[in-house]
């Protein structure tokens, strides 16, 4: 304590304090770390739990110390590296080599450290015991980790000065610096291993998505199997959204501009329909039908092709709530409804001013060349399926007998999106809507401001799976 002592200008204490020891005979020696700056816990224990630390000495060519300066001689020729050498300072491990003090703090009644050439790494009662190798591998790998923090410390100082200075005076000059990337960042800011349990907030998760799609040719080049399982875990995750929002959105009164959004950005869902893959031509498209005036132009809801013969299709939007029976016309049989079959004239309307406009059409609009009318397909996608028997039976007999039309009702899409995402992991979807508290929407209440705003598309609704 004598050299503490003298650095703050204190007499010698009279009881000695025992800060570390040699064992002659087994020759090794140990630290025993005490607090040593000015503080009313001066030379107390250091650490929590951690007493003492031993280490083996040289087999021969040494001498134990005699006095103070042969002693302090001592410590700074045999200690191990990472230990602080000055009893000044309170002896045991250096700073940067504290969270080993820590993590070993962390086995329940440890009190002391043993590093030896002769031991193995590990545990025994109240000793946790350290191969020389092993510490002054940890050591280093310590060592390497603080450099490249200093070195990353002193570049974003750099950056931050040119940034708040010459930037600052002379933006046009001096241009804004970023950090620049540096191989394993997005490793460790997701969580390495841990990643799949990170939750990206904001601007982070936009910026990985343009990141992977970047970088998307050179995954699939060098880690195939990898980016293999990268797009199913998107398209799974996808799926599952936009079959959440799908079942959300039945459960409400949108308007049909909603689902004619919903089914723009998942064309795919419409493929299930037709039964071959399409290509949307054009939503809200004019199909022809104008008088000389300008006035009478029937718009389709979608235009779309077979994506190999480009054959044209025509498809027809209502909305889950538009009833596809009508009144009872006898004993349980119901006619189709107002609503269905006005649908059906005007697709049918549709079809037939479209093939007699498609010369012109194609003339106007070059792009347009390759559609074709072999046989054009008409879907109406309207209302859901009724739940009496006698209703079910009537609209399923008047449904087929329109070789031209075909009929789906919203309720078939989900499923087909359920059947889909069933196929793809072979588990059955549940949903997560009867756990949530859902706004307090009693389902097809009118929302007024469906009606008013027949082209917004919330936000978070917003699903694309190609």
């Amino acid at each position: 304590m004598k050299s503490v002592n003298s650095f703050y200008n204190q007499p010698d204490v009279n009881e000695p304090t025992l800060l570390f020891t040699i064992d002659l005979d087994k020759k090794v020696a140990g630290v025993f770390p005490l607090i040593t700056y000015r503080t009313s816990n001066i030379y107390s224990q250091k650490y929590k739990k951690i007493r003492s630390i031993w280490f083996d000495l040289p087999p021969d060519d040494w001498d134990a110390p005699t006095d103070h300066h042969s002693a302090m001689e001592f410590l700074k020729i045999y200690l191990p590296g990472g230990f602080v050498q000055d009893p000044t300072y309170g002896l045991g491990v250096t700073k940067e080599l504290r969270p080993i003090i820590h993590a070993v703090e962390e086995i329940e009644g440890v009190s002391r450290i043993v590093i030896g050439g002769r031991e193995t790494t590990r545990h025994e009662h109240s000793v946790f015991y350290f191969r020389e190798s092993d510490f002054s591998n940890l050591r280093m790998v310590f060592g390497r980790t603080t450099r490249r923090h200093q070195q990353e410390s002193l570049m974003e100082r750099n950056i931050l000065a040119h940034n708040n200075v010459l930037h600052h005076v002379y933006p046009e000059k001096y241009r804004l610096k970023e950090p620049p990337y540096r191989p394993g960042t997005i490793y460790k800011l997701v969580g390495g291993q841990d990643a799949a349990q990170t939750v990206l907030q904001g601007k982070d998760r936009t910026a990985l998505l343009k990141t992977v799609v970047g970088n998307a040719a050179a995954i699939a080049d060098r880690d195939p199997k990898e980016f293999v399982q990268l797009q199913k875990d998107l398209e799974l995750v996808s799926l599952d959204k936009l079959i959440r929002t799908f079942e959300k959105s039945l459960g409400r009164n949108h308007n049909e501009s909603h689902w004619q959004k919903m089914l723009e950005l998942n064309p795919f869902i419409l493929s299930m329909v037709f039964g071959y893959p399409i290509v949307i031509v054009q939503a809200g498209a004019s199909v022809g039908g104008g008088s000389i005036a300008g006035n009478g132009t029937k718009i389709a809801d979608f235009l779309s092709k077979n994506s190999s013969s480009h054959n044209a299709a025509i498809v027809e939007i209502k909305t889950p709530q538009t009833p596809v029976c009508g009144t009872e016309y006898r004993g349980g049989v119901f006619k189709p409804s107002n609503h269905l079959m006005g649908a059906v004239a005007q697709v049918l309307d549709q079809r037939q001013k479209f093939t007699v406009s498609l010369p012109m059409t194609k003339y106007n609009s070059p792009e347009l060349s390759s559609l074709q009318a072999y046989a054009v397909d008409c879907v109406i996608v309207v209302g859901t399926m009724p739940t009496e028997i006698a209703q079910i039976s009537s609209f399923e007999m008047v449904r087929s007998q329109f070789k031209d039309v075909r009929i789906v009702t919203f309720d078939e899409l989900f499923g087909k999106l359920l059947l889909l995402r069933e196929m793809l992991t072979g588990e059955r979807y549940v949903s997560p809507i009867d756990d949530e508290e859902d706004e307090g929407e009693p389902p097809f209440e009118i929302d007024a401001d469906d009606e008013e705003d027949e082209s917004e598309f919330d936000e978070e609704e917003i699903i694309v799976l190609r």
